[in-house]
């Protein structure tokens, strides 16, 4: 019926060549020609019932034998495959038709392959964070800061001191700041705005009133803004000294339930620690992840890329429509770039979510690291929870084919598939059935956003960090598809 060629490309993908003998093709055009009579008015015959000869002589021969094709490539398509022996990672794409004889030539994505290599050798060092004083300090520091005691005083302003000012500012004439009693204290260490705009206040006393220029900086909230002049109209309205408490017992009762200093310190200590725990595991699944990568062997086609960088625009879309009520479109163009530009500077970090995805995927299915459903549902109970929602919801608000039920799953591999890595890092062997989940192993869904529209009546759980994740997660690999090629 058929013949296949095939060219194995360097990118993974396959070209088809695929030509059918004259027999297949003209029961092909008969029966496209049966199908055409059908669905059109043939004068002197009733639908359906005009000889294949008329068809021809009414819409042509190329309808028919388009026709014809279309059915040919439905029905065959997976045979084709099969014959080529090729596991597709997603649809083709047609590259041309040719008549006479009819052939097909398809550009064919095929499965991505990993070879993980000696994974089992994988080691990287670990060290358990410690907390210093000076770190202690710091923290302790901040919290005086933020108790300061505010006396008014009838002089001008020095370093130190906090002021009420009214602010007022152009760019080209347009107004970008016009806000009212701003609370600012003028430090070098952290500055309002930028070093400029404090060092212009210094000196002035409360009813005094000044005009500069200043550059705005790169940090300021509107891009269009960044490295622009401004001129600013500032009014002193009161000018205070802050005066600093000690770290007594004091203030440990006044920043929390502490009967005394020592309790608030070791406090203090003990979040610093949590903190930077969660930071270095977090930084050593990272080594572990890279090591993973660079040792395997990766082949996967382009539109993989493609397809990652589809979902990161889209979660970038959904971002912004959230967090600043804008499209994506709208928020690129204000800083001046494209979607094109936008999408070519994804692209790096796509390339990199495949190749971590991939790695993983493969990891989880060597070690048959697998998710119950049971353990989803768990999971959605726990989230319920956490959220204050456990009376309100059940499980069986839960389809475990939702968006949200995929994304509870990958989540749930994902710990699983890093917990079992760190544990082959460390040399640690086999996971033993007393493990049980830390609190940095439930932080590793970092990546993945929960929001109002997967749990009904929820505010949004979390949101995806703008830049990249800190962790990796197990992503659904796509499955291989034997759709008819795409036009």
């Amino acid at each position: 019926m058929f013949e296949v060629k095939k060219d194995v490309l360097d990118s993974h993908e396959v070209i088809l060549e695929v030509a059918f003998d004259e027999e297949a093709v003209a029961e092909a055009k008969r029966s496209a020609a049966r199908e055409i009579s059908r669905e059109i008015n043939v004068p002197g015959f009733r639908k359906g019932k005009a000889p294949y000869s008329k068809i021809i002589q009414h819409v042509g021969e190329t309808t028919v034998l388009q026709e014809a094709a279309e059915h040919l490539l439905d029905e065959h398509y997976a045979e084709f495959l099969e014959a080529a022996e090729v596991s597709p990672y997603g649809p083709g794409e047609f590259l041309e038709v040719e008549p006479s004889p009819l052939t097909f030539k398809i550009r064919i994505p095929l499965e991505p392959e990993v070879e993980l290599g000696d994974y089992e050798s994988l080691r990287a060092e670990w060290a358990d964070p410690s907390v210093s004083e000076e770190e202690i300090q710091q923290v302790l520091e901040q919290l005086r800061e933020e108790n300061a005691v505010l006396e008014p005083v009838d002089r001008a302003a020095e370093m130190g001191d906090q002021v009420m000012i009214d602010v007022h500012a152009t760019v080209e004439g347009d107004v970008v700041v016009d806000e009212a009693d701003i609370e600012v204290t003028l430090s070098e260490e952290r500055p309002f705005l930028s070093p400029e705009f404090v060092m212009a206040l210094m000196g002035m006393d409360a009813g005094d009133e000044k005009t500069f220029t200043l550059t705005l900086p790169e940090t300021v909230d509107q891009p269009t803004l960044r490295g622009v002049e401004a001129e600013f109209t500032v009014k002193v309205n009161a000018v205070y000294t802050r005066e600093l408490p000690e770290v007594d017992d004091a203030l440990a009762s006044a920043v929390g339930s502490f009967e005394a200093v020592d309790e608030l310190i070791e406090d203090v200590r003990q979040r610093i620690r949590e903190s930077k725990q969660e930071q270095t595991e977090s930084d050593y699944r990272a080594r572990l992840v890279d090591q993973l990568v660079d040792q395997a062997e990766l082949a996967y086609p382009p539109q993989m890329v493609e397809d990652t960088l589809d979902d990161m625009v889209k979660e970038a879309t959904q971002r912004i429509e959230r967090q600043q009520k804008i499209s994506l479109e709208d928020a690129l163009r204000l800083e001046g770039r494209t979607l094109e530009q936008f999408r070519a500077e994804l692209r790096p970090q796509a390339e990199r979510r495949v190749a971590h995805s991939l790695v993983l995927n493969a990891f989880a299915r060597a070690e048959e690291i697998e998710v119950s459903e049971d353990e989803i549902v768990q999971e959605y109970t726990d989230l319920l929870r956490q959220m204050g929602m456990a009376q309100q919801m059940s499980e069986q608000n839960l389809s475990l084919d939702s968006a949200l039920g995929r994304n509870l799953s990958s989540n749930l591999l994902g710990r699983k598939v890093m917990r079992r890595l760190t544990r082959i890092g460390r040399g640690e062997g086999a996971e033993g059935e007393g493990d049980s989940e830390s609190e940095a192993d439930a932080a590793l869904a970092d990546e993945e956003t929960l929001v109002a529209d997967d749990v009904p009546g929820a505010e949004a759980v979390s949101a995806v960090d703008e830049g990249a994740p800190a962790t990796e997660t197990v992503a659904i690999q796509k499955d291989g598809e034997a759709d008819r090629p795409e036009a």
